[in-house]
């Protein structure tokens, strides 16, 4: 199983029976380089297997040194681990700002699989017999198993069968364009923080350009990344604009397609989704050339559509909808996202062994806009461009964007080659899984 996923894990692989469970798992080192960090992580008296970053590991690490703890490494996986041992399962979930998966065995025998609040990273898990197994992507698994994805916010026992919510969004909150900006800087700068390269991508519009500007005040050597597959697109100018405008040194990927390059993407990102797949072959390009250059994470824009209302399909329903129903809009956006969006983003770069990290995905941002009505937060990313405005120059805030995807016009160019993509899609996904994959 290991072996079918070690591209996201360059820097090490690793295995060790805690009870009656195996832990392995294939290490992307970003925090802590040493191999005092290497899992599967054996604690006081429990083992850990842990994907992801937890940006606020070091307020925690000094809560448990003030309870007594020691820490051998410099990371956040050993952190992570004591608080699991201190607060158990459940409590210490609670404490945790990050974007994570991972399967924990306790000093019972117990073992837990769980996945961050908002399903940044992929998790699944499937039953054969009396047999768990669980990986983070579906390739990992034998041959005629149908894993299910681990649903955002939600651990489960495998000893009991029992699933636990531990996530559920706060009551709605109000937020003005200025804090908007200040949850955004945050979430920025906890997504510079690494002990390896981290880069930006760059598509030339609102919420990419945004995110670039404000990394770009934490390192003026900055260097960011944008796939071109028409180099004389508006989007291509426009990153190459930004980037000259602010001093950035910009990669430009070429990207072609073919059949080939399209079931790549397919086998990669592991959905059914004509969007999805179409981005990833943009994005594979972009992953080795990032991985190719020494980066081991990149900051992307994901996610403000879906939180903004971007997305003409939002605004089209938004326009006669109530308060109440926009609100809902937003939660299912968000929602959705853990089943399509964010799987797509880290596998296609885990593909290559490059992490990607959303600031549009800050806890405290999503937690304030996601429940917003119509006139605080307007379709159309009103809110977003509005607190846009002291960073960015006004030519990208009111530039028209298309979907990224639809920008570069990879999908024209896959559409005058396949007459029914979503079904030439489709009948690919189950050629190759012998299931039609659901996230």
């Amino acid at each position: 199983m290991l072996k079918r996923i070690e591209h996201r894990g360059p820097d090490g692989m690793g295995l060790h029976q805690a009870d009656r469970a195996i832990h392995g798992h294939v290490r992307l080192a970003l925090v802590d380089l040493s191999d005092a960090s290497s899992q599967p992580f054996i604690g006081r008296s429990s083992c850990l297997s842990f994907n992801g970053e937890i940006w606020n590991f070091k307020e925690l690490r000094q809560e448990l040194q003030n309870e007594g703890f020691a820490f051998k490494t410099s990371g956040d996986t050993e952190v992570l681990c004591a608080l699991l041992e201190r607060h158990g399962i459940l409590c210490a979930l609670k404490k945790l700002d990050g974007m994570f998966a991972f399967a924990w065995t306790d000093k019972d025998g117990q073992t837990w699989l769980a996945r961050d609040s908002f399903g940044k990273v992929p998790l699944y898990v499937a039953k054969i017999g009396s047999a768990f197994y669980w990986a983070s992507e579906r390739k990992a698994f034998p041959k005629g198993m149908n894993p299910v994805s681990v649903p955002a916010g939600h651990a489960f026992n495998f000893q009991s069968c029992k699933w636990h919510k531990w996530y559920t969004l706060p009551d709605s909150k109000s937020i003005s364009s200025f804090e908007v900006l200040s949850k955004l800087k945050a979430g920025v700068a906890k997504r510079m923080t690494a002990d390896a390269p981290v880069c930006c991508l760059i598509s030339g519009g609102l919420d990419s350009s945004l995110i670039l500007s404000l990394a770009r005040e934490h390192h003026s050597d900055l260097t960011a990344f944008t796939a071109v597959f028409d180099r004389h697109s508006e989007d291509a100018k426009s990153a190459r604009r930004l980037c000259a405008e602010l001093g950035v040194a910009l990669v430009e990927v070429p990207i072609t397609f073919d059949a080939k390059s399209i079931e790549e993407a397919m086998r990669c990102i592991e959905i059914p989704s004509k969007a999805q797949i179409e981005i990833a072959v943009l994005c594979l390009p972009l992953a080795r050339e990032i991985s190719r250059r020494g980066f081991k994470a990149c900051l992307s824009g994901e996610a403000a559509d879906e939180l903004f209302g971007g997305y003409g399909t939002f605004c089209i329903k938004a326009a006669s909808a109530s308060d109440t129903e926009v609100k809902q809009l937003r939660r299912e956006s968000l929602a959705k996202m853990a089943r399509g969006n964010f799987i797509r983003c880290n596998k296609a770069f885990m593909s290559a062994g490059v992490e990607c990290r959303l600031p549009f995905m800050e806890q405290d941002l999503v937690e304030s806009v996601i429940q917003l009505g119509k006139h605080d937060s307007p379709a159309g990313k009103g809110l977003l461009k509005k607190a846009s405005e002291s960073v960015l120059p006004q030519w990208i805030i009111k530039r028209t964007k298309d979907t990224f995807q639809g920008g570069s016009g990879i999908s024209d160019a896959i559409a005058r080659q396949i007459a029914n993509p979503i079904r030439y899609y489709n009948a690919e996904m189950k050629r190759m899984f012998g299931y039609l994959p659901k996230d």
